[in-house]
């Protein structure tokens, strides 16, 4: 995946909006992708969705999932059988979080792993408005962002 690719595509209304790559953990290929609205009549950037990719598979697709996906990355040694993104795992007496519902390999984080991405996360929303995002949310599936990044080669690189 190229990690300074930005594409864009149209909303419903026509409004141009930007997917963003920001790498929570690059080597293992998981991603926050910003999908922005830049209105530079006030010269701002507006967030209108925030997904996980973790290699070419996504994980979230809605801003509230992905908080959530967040939320259990900051609550590393709190997890249980209910998180619906991760799951706790031991080996040799060190917790890991696994991610769940990865269908290719398996993905541990560690600790200090958790809490960089956790950081990264939320230094990522810096200088933009979430306002839009919570009124106006871009919905994007799954299959239509497939198709988007399939068609711009984002995932071959």
């Amino acid at each position: 995946m190229a990690q300074d690719q930005i594409f864009t595509l149209r909303d419903d209304c026509g409004v141009e909006l930007k997917i963003i790559p920001v790498a929570l953990n690059l080597d293992k290929e998981i991603y926050l992708l910003h999908i922005v609205e830049e209105d530079h009549s006030v010269k701002k950037k507006f967030i209108r969705n925030e997904l996980i990719l973790i290699g070419n598979q996504i994980l979230t697709s809605t801003f509230s999932d992905t908080v959530h996906f967040a939320e259990e990355l900051n609550l590393f040694d709190i997890g249980n059988n209910q998180n619906k993104y991760l799951d706790i795992t031991e080996y040799q007496s060190t917790k890991n979080l696994k991610l769940k519902n990865i269908s290719d390999k398996n993905i541990f984080i560690s600790k200090s792993e958790a809490k960089a991405m956790y950081k990264i996360f939320n230094l990522a929303f810096l200088g933009y408005s979430v306002a839009t995002v919570l009124e106006r949310e871009f919905k994007l599936t799954p299959q239509i962002l497939t198709q988007l990044l399939h068609k711009f080669n984002f995932l071959l690189k």
